[in-house]
């Protein structure tokens, strides 16, 4: 039987304890509502991978924020994280699989392979609702591609109206490397 904890790569970064409140309205994430772990990771040579930032948000503002990208872009990513789920599935193998493989679960690459990836992870309290996420920079890219110029302004927004990254994350937004699904 699988261990549906929150897995420690998932803890937030500073206090590297479950995270405790939603990023944008500071509600508590323990009070048993859906919340969502979004964690970006960059691979350099010869050491294990870094954190470059990580957030959860409550469902409320989950979906506020998702409400903001065009239909059209949450059509489309929609279809295309749906797609590669039923191709996973047909594949035979399990998310969770590679989830514990650390694996792309979309594409199967490995993840240290990859020179960024994101983990994201549906939650409830300080357990898993369903497998994490782990999407990489291959996935990301594709995803990137599947935003209207509309929802690419908007996601620049939100970050810049809710996140006080340094330039270098900022940079990383606009450009694409990183996706805020």
């Amino acid at each position: 039987m699988r261990d549906h904890s929150i897995p420690a790569v998932l803890f937030n970064e500073d206090s590297k304890a479950p995270h405790r409140e939603c990023r944008i309205c500071q509600k508590n994430l323990m009070d048993g509502e859906l919340y969502a772990i979004q964690k970006v990771f960059k691979n350099y040579p010869d050491q294990e991978a870094q954190a470059l930032f990580d957030f959860a948000l409550c469902k409320n503002c989950m979906e506020q924020a998702r409400a903001e990208l065009s239909k059209e872009s949450r059509q489309r990513i929609d279809q295309f994280m749906m797609e590669g789920l039923e191709n996973l599935e047909a594949s035979g193998e399990e998310a969770f699989d590679r989830w514990e493989q650390h694996r792309c679960t979309l594409s199967g690459t490995y993840l240290q392979e990859s020179s960024e990836f994101q983990m994201m992870a549906v939650c409830q309290g300080e357990t898993l609702v369903d497998s994490p996420v782990c999407l990489s920079a291959e996935m990301l890219e594709a995803i990137q591609e599947l935003l209207s110029p509309e929802s690419r302004e908007e996601l620049n927004r939100f970050s810049e109206n809710n996140f006080g990254w340094p330039p270098e994350l900022k940079k990383a937004l606009v450009d694409g490397d990183i996706v805020l699904l």
